[in-house]
């Protein structure tokens, strides 16, 4: 007999625990390991406990996000699933690029959500559709455009920097959700400054804004 997939729910709203709680109970093939309302608790039980599969969801995102590659570091074999309730958030690709096993929407559906489980169970990862669709869009938008000469001299890491810059994160958090050393990301700011001809940080995002390296909806 196969063992049920254990799920741990971190997430501070009750109620959408409750709901997600009803969901998973419903079905054999699942049960619920441990639920918490804040990420102090959520790291407390992994330290003396464990889980197939932590769902999560924290204000800001990033927090989830750190906490759970913290966790995935001690706990190997753990899938994390990011929980969200935007679909457009630059945070969502630290979650695709470091290996989570999904990004679900906390409006999505319960047959969707059920969808989901199954195919992260496997193995694989999933992502809801509206979110794959926004990261789909902002990956393919990273490419060089040939008749475009200011976009073609921008690489996809120096964009996801913008994005953070534009979000107001600082250098040691862009260091930590893009694991890179905060002396490396303070060169890429320093060489990206030169590239774009201005004097400072403010006038570099101004001036990514104008090329349409950035929307003002990224920010």
């Amino acid at each position: 007999m196969i063992a049920p997939f254990r799920i741990y729910i971190s997430d501070p709203h009750v109620i959408f625990r409750e709901g997600i709680k009803k969901i998973i109970n419903e079905n054999h093939a699942y049960v619920i390991a441990g639920e918490s309302d804040n990420w102090s608790n959520t790291d407390a039980f992994f330290q003396t406990s464990g889980a197939d599969l932590l769902m999560i969801f924290t204000i800001p995102l990033k927090t989830g996000i750190e906490g759970a590659l913290l966790l995935r570091q001690k706990h190997p074999d753990l899938k994390c699933v990011l929980l969200t309730n935007t679909s457009r958030h630059p945070d969502l690709f630290t979650a695709m690029d470091k290996g989570f096993s999904g990004i679900i929407h906390k409006a999505t559906s319960e047959k969707e959500l059920l969808h989901a489980l199954e195919i992260i169970r496997t193995g694989s990862a999933y992502t809801s559709p509206e979110i794959y669709t926004y990261l789909s869009k902002r990956r393919a938008s990273y490419a060089p455009v040939d008749d475009n000469p200011v976009n073609s001299i921008w690489t996809e890491k120096e964009i996801r920097i913008l994005n953070y810059i534009g979000k107001g994160y600082h250098n040691d958090e862009i260091s930590r959700l893009m694991n890179l050393k905060i002396r490396t990301i303070e060169g890429h700011k320093a060489r990206m400054i030169e590239k774009a001809g201005v004097p400072n940080t403010l006038n570099l995002i101004l001036f990514a804004l104008k090329n349409k390296l950035l929307s003002i909806d990224d920010l």
